[in-house]
């Protein structure tokens, strides 16, 4: 029998909730001291370091970690990071960052052979359909080049989703600990990458302002090893359809934060345009939940008929 999540593990999964979304603020206040790449590398060193001395692989492969690390460490944490450099909004790259959801089942169709329901691909064409209206209404106001970065960086998430699940198949793997160990795969090429493209690196780590000091302390710790690490521990203890629906608050708080603090813009057309992705995000991910409820409705009718 499933089991009932508790009014602190709701109040702890809101916590996250609350780090989340603010980390996509904190984000663009990091990205005004630091080049997004070079930022990139030096949030997972830190949550790396020392951690990964401290909580050993348990045998988790490396293969793996490699794969987390290089699809979502590297894949989409470094395109998150230009793409809001190139000029996206905090509310809106967490809207746009949703539509991992949509990546993760294409993906599942394609590598694991896993088929969506009908339910699934309703949900998934109505959150395509938010998306691309989302785009056309930030089309003018927003980099172009910002916008189809985040795009990726939804995609590699979803793919790291999927190799996850694929790799760890038949494997007890620790959240917490793989988030922790994956961290180790983005610094190299996010350094490598920023020493080719960015200028001033070095100098600008230097005279780092307080904001910045702050912001590479909330997303190594804050984000990365409260929020994952508690996500993780919720994910062990409760089933993903009770856990998961909690994520779809992020974009919206974040949206709200930077509309309030940052001074962002939400149209109408926008709000109906995250309406639409996050109800699509919502029915893709409680699917299995519902399909339960239906079953569960559908077996006292029958037993009356008979």
């Amino acid at each position: 029998m499933q089991q009932h999540m508790s009014g602190r593990h709701i109040l702890l999964a809101l916590a996250v909730v609350l780090v989340w979304a603010l980390n996509f603020l904190v984000i663009r206040i990091g990205l005004q001291d630091l080049p997004p790449l070079f930022f990139a590398g030096l949030r997972f060193t830190i949550t790396a370091l020392p951690a990964v001395f401290l909580f050993g692989r348990q045998g988790m492969p490396w293969r793996l970690i490699l794969g987390a690390g290089s699809c979502i460490g590297v894949g989409y944490f470094s395109l998150l990071f230009v793409g809001m450099k190139l000029g996206m909004p905090p509310g809106f790259a967490a809207l746009v960052s949703q539509g991992q959801v949509v990546f993760t089942v294409l993906f599942a169709m394609t590598l694991l052979g896993e088929t969506p329901s009908a339910l699934q691909a309703a949900g998934m064409a109505v959150a395509l359909a938010g998306l691309g209206l989302a785009g056309m209404e930030r089309m003018g106001a927003i980099d172009a080049a910002g916008l189809g970065l985040v795009v990726m960086a939804a995609l590699f998430w979803g793919l790291g989703n999927v190799i996850i699940k694929r790799l760890g198949r038949g494997l007890q793997v620790d959240g917490f600990r793989l988030v922790l160990w994956m961290s180790l795969v983005p610094p190299v090429p996010n350094f490598l990458l920023s020493f080719w493209l960015e200028d001033g690196q070095w100098a600008q780590l230097a005279g780092l302002s307080g904001s910045g000091v702050f912001a590479l302390a909330y997303t190594a710790f804050g984000s990365t090893l409260f929020g994952w690490g508690a996500w993780a521990w919720l994910l062990r203890r409760y089933s993903a359809p009770q856990v998961a629906p909690f994520s779809l608050l992020v974009p919206v708080v974040a949206l709200v934060m930077s509309a309030t603090w940052m001074g962002e813009e939400v149209t109408v057309r926008l709000a109906l345009a995250s309406a639409l992705l996050l109800g699509g995000v919502a029915v893709t991910v409680c699917e299995p939940w519902i399909a339960r409820w239906r079953e569960a409705a559908v077996k006292p009718a029958e037993a009356v008929r008979r």
